[in-house]
């Protein structure tokens, strides 16, 4: 029979902790192999780590406000909450600082309300959401989704399968790996990386991009300018743009087809072949569509009040 273990009420069945508020922890118990951790720190500092040991190592000190910290193992389930009221004010804005010691293979899913993350080296199913706060995550591998409202998000060293959110913040990405969705609203997007599938969905942003390794590309960004290095190796993008200009940079000259839509109010500037855009006979709009080498990967390009650019 599977059931939660409660140390100070049944010792021989299992192990559970309840702290009591304003205090400070050192809580350890054993996990099976691949566990499934459930992480819920409202507000503070959190900070995830791995180490090669088959248990959940918790130190720090509570949210003033704590009524307990919840930490039980129920067979494969953990969870780890530091509990407050359903309704709060308080004077410390800080909350919780806290120290999560995981194995490193494992599936995770943590939330915060005006709390920031800080996870390195885990390998997994990993999924994290804050309000206000900030997310730094290093070298990750998986399947990760990170998601905050108001704050930034850097990144350095993931790989497999990404998925990045934010409102109202920017996202910093460097030296991964993999395929990536990138999507922000009101904030800067840079990265350095190796995709090899990329998406973005921009708002009211910049967007600088230097992905030589991708070989499919999705991007849209509307009231923001891209600029976009892109290798050889690109066999198929979408790339649309709203009040906003993009330039597209080829570290190599790719193989594909380019279709380019200049729409109205829009410029095309082509200087990878000597093809120059020609207008529509009933629009004002410029059209453009040429071949490098054999053509044989895929390349739309659609604006609208925006310039076009690309050059190697």
């Amino acid at each position: 029979m599977n059931m939660a273990k409660y140390v100070l009420i049944v010792p021989l069945i299992g192990i559970s902790f309840m702290s009591m508020a304003k205090e400070t922890v050192d809580q350890q118990l054993t996990v099976t192999d691949n566990p499934s951790v459930s992480v819920k720190i409202q507000r503070g500092n959190v900070e995830l780590v791995s180490w090669d040991k088959n248990s959940i190592q918790i130190k720090g000190e509570l949210d003033e406000l704590s009524q307990g910290l919840l930490f039980e193992v129920n067979g494969n389930s953990v969870i780890v909450e530091d509990k407050l009221p359903r309704s709060y004010q308080g004077s410390n804005q800080q909350g919780s600082q806290l120290t999560i010691y995981l194995p490193k293979q494992l599936g995770l899913d943590a939330e915060g309300v005006s709390a920031s993350y800080q996870l390195a080296q885990l390998d997994g199913q990993i999924s994290l959401a804050v309000v206000s706060g900030s997310i730094t995550a290093k070298q990750l591998s998986g399947n990760t989704k990170l998601t905050t409202v108001s704050g930034n998000i850097n990144t350095s060293e993931l790989a497999g399968k990404i998925n990045l959110e934010t409102v109202s913040g920017d996202i910093t990405d460097n030296n991964s790996q993999g395929e990536a969705e990138l999507r922000l609203v009101s904030g800067e997007l840079k990265s350095q990386s190796a995709f090899t599938q990329l998406t973005v969905d921009q708002v009211s942003g910049d967007i600088s991009v230097t992905v030589n390794q991708v070989t499919e590309l999705n991007v849209v960004t509307i009231s923001g300018d891209a600029k976009l290095t892109l290798g050889g190796e690109l066999n198929k993008a979408q790339l649309e743009t709203i009040s906003g200009d993009m330039a597209l940079t080829f570290s190599a000259m790719p193989n594909s087809s380019f279709m380019i839509d200049g729409g109205p109010g829009g410029k095309i500037n082509n200087q990878l072949t000597d093809d120059k855009p020609l207008k529509q006979k009933y629009s004002p709009s410029k059209t453009l569509q040429f071949k490098t080498l054999a053509g044989a990967g895929q390349v739309n390009i659609n604006t609208i009040s925006g310039k076009i650019s690309l050059t190697q």
